[in-house]
């Protein structure tokens, strides 16, 4: 089913004076930390989220060097998207590309902050951690989660669903590349839950927009971000007025790659294969025949605009002819010479 500018960074932090400037924004951040919970914890990773506006995230690590990489990569995909955005519309294209969090205030020790006496308030808390913030994404709300659970899930999975619907974060996760699996009516877990490609199509939603989205991003992050985009997700969720919108998240596992050949049929191609259930397939039903072709094509006229436009400098015929390389690669194993009736 569907489911702030960053201070100077240093390895050793100094011993800041306080001003009065500082005491206030010392306050703001102690009264996000007295009221926040942690949100979601993997192997390497820990995010909190306030629980009382501004409804601010922050994703922490103990590996400084990994979280600070994703922090770099974060802005500068959130910075590249909004500058885009507005190019785009300028240049009179038609499509929509996915929000990206607004994230700042990138911290390499949490507990050196004016604040970290407020810290002591969570269990668990990673004093010794780095981290950041960035923009909370509001999970669909409680009148979308009820109606969701009735139509996809059995009656014998609906009350358990139902019962525990209002504490879990329910984004939904994009999956334009996958189809239900014939577990999902029983699944009552509504945490970040999957939005398949069948459950799309009965809300009616435009795919083949999406799947022009997702073209349109994939070029970006490879031709203007220089990131492989392994690991990114899309999800639906909602924003500060409540609308749900199509958002890119999650840059972890993101790496730069040089622009040869090798890279292209490896490195890119593996990222998009790792990740696959969200990236559009050709799928050999009438009604979908298009949507792997409204990927490709998205993809490949992205990477053309970025390339001809001089947003930056691709001068060398070889490079240039790599989103095709990619793309040719990448159909051998999700266009149509391999089906999924």
């Amino acid at each position: 089913m569907f489911s702030p500018s960053p201070p100077p960074v240093d390895k050793k932090p100094k011993t800041r004076r306080t001003t009065p400037m500082s005491r206030c924004l010392c306050s703001t951040i102690a009264a996000f930390w007295a009221h926040a919970h942690l949100l979601a914890q993997t192997d390497k990773a820990w995010i909190y989220v306030a629980n009382m506006p501004p409804f601010r995230v922050t994703k922490m690590s103990r590996n400084t060097k990994r979280i600070f990489r994703e922090y770099k990569v974060h802005s500068n995909v959130d910075a590249t998207f909004k500058a885009m955005s507005k190019h785009l519309t300028m240049h009179g294209f038609d499509i929509d590309l996915p929000f990206v969090p607004e994230c700042s205030s990138f911290y390499p020790n949490i507990s050196s902050s004016p604040c970290s006496e407020t810290f002591k308030h969570l269990n668990g808390f990673p004093e010794d951690a780095s981290g950041y913030f960035m923009e909370y994404i509001r999970p669909l709300n409680e009148h979308h989660t009820k109606y969701l659970i009735r139509r996809y899930l059995t009656r014998s999975a609906q009350g358990q669903a139902l019962s525990t619907c209002q504490s879990k974060h329910f984004l939904a996760k994009v999956y334009l590349g996958d189809t239900k699996p014939l577990s999902d009516p029983w699944n009552t877990d509504m945490h970040d839950r999957p939005a398949y490609l069948d459950h799309l199509l009965a809300e009616r939603v435009e795919v083949s927009y999406l799947a022009a989205s997702m073209g349109a991003t994939l070029a970006i992050l490879h031709w203007s971000c220089g990131v492989d985009a392994r690991g990114v997700e899309f999800v639906l969720g909602r924003d500060t007025r409540g609308h749900v919108q199509f958002w890119l998240i999650d840059f972890a596992d993101c790496a730069t790659f040089p622009k040869t050949p090798e890279a292209v049929v490896t490195q890119l191609v593996d990222a998009v294969m790792e990740n696959e259930p969200f990236w559009p397939r050709f799928i050999n039903i009438q009604a979908l025949r298009n949507l792997w072709a409204c990927f490709r094509d998205a993809y490949l006229e992205m990477s053309d605009f970025i390339m001809t436009d001089a947003m930056i400098d691709y001068d060398n015929d070889a490079v240039r002819a790599l989103p095709y390389l990619f793309m040719m690669e990448l159909e051998k194993i999700r266009g149509s010479g391999q089906l999924l009736a």
